[in-house]
């Protein structure tokens, strides 16, 4: 299928809290759910498709280095495939349905 081009990303962490990481000026701009704010950083820490651990690090202009959890060295790559979470502006879907 057909995608988009982003510089957005909603993604779970190793402990299976939802984020949203924003890239700007070559770095991420990390914010938990439901946060008013957020951190920098040049890496990523995410959950892949099939539930492994992987830290994501920004290399140049639109490439990412990807290490998986425990190992000694990764690969580069313009991908990457994470596990994502699906994030509501109050009130959600949910909360409405529990309002009735």
């Amino acid at each position: 299928g057909s995608g988009h081009e982003d510089v957005i990303g909603n993604y779970k962490t190793w402990d299976g809290s939802n984020w949203t990481a924003r890239i700007q000026n070559g770095r991420f701009l990390h914010t938990r759910q439901g946060a008013s704010s957020g951190h920098e950083d040049v890496i990523l820490n995410y959950k892949t498709w099939d539930g492994s651990n992987w830290t994501l690090r920004l290399v140049g202009g639109n490439r990412f280095h990807h290490t998986r959890e425990g190992a000694g060295s990764g690969h580069e790559d313009v991908i990457a495939n994470y596990k994502t979470c699906l994030l509501y502006t109050s009130p959600s879907p949910r909360d409405r349905q529990k309002s009735r």
